[in-house]
């Protein structure tokens, strides 16, 4: 690459919806995002969501068949601070939590949450090694 290239700011996911007036309130209730959405007034076709560094984009999606499979991450928040385990409790009381927190192997602390259209969102980020955080299940099998 050439040293006169633009630079790469971030990488923004763009996630096709059914609803986005509906999805945009989830992340707004469960997140803290600022919604940004297209035209004005609903039905919306297209939002931004903001907060602090991270955007995400919504996108109506006029289809009736599954849009992905389900597996894996969409969505992954990193945060920073020490406040993550508030963070995965005030979540909890707007949407359950399907995995964590949990201490992986590399380190990190992450919780997971399933959003109205089936994207997994993965919330992560450092915690001390004196915050007492179950370790993750799937290095302790993949250990045995």
């Amino acid at each position: 690459m050439e040293d006169h290239m633009s630079r790469f700011q971030r990488a923004v996911p763009v996630l096709q919806v059914r609803d986005v007036e509906r999805s945009m309130g989830w992340y707004v209730d469960t997140f803290g995002f600022q919604p940004d959405p297209f035209p004005e007034k609903p039905p919306y076709g297209f939002a931004i969501l903001r907060r602090d560094d991270s955007e995400i984009m919504l996108q109506s999606a006029d289809v009736e068949e599954k849009f992905h499979s389900g597996d894996g991450w969409a969505v992954y928040l990193r945060t920073s601070g020490e406040d993550l385990l508030d963070l995965a409790k005030a979540i909890g009381r707007v949407t359950p939590l399907i995995r964590g927190p949990e201490r992986m192997f590399y380190g990190l602390v992450e919780f997971e949450v399933v959003d109205p259209d089936g994207y997994h969102v993965c919330v992560s980020g450092p915690l001390p090694a004196s915050v007492n955080v179950p370790r993750a299940r799937e290095h302790e099998d993949a250990t045995r």
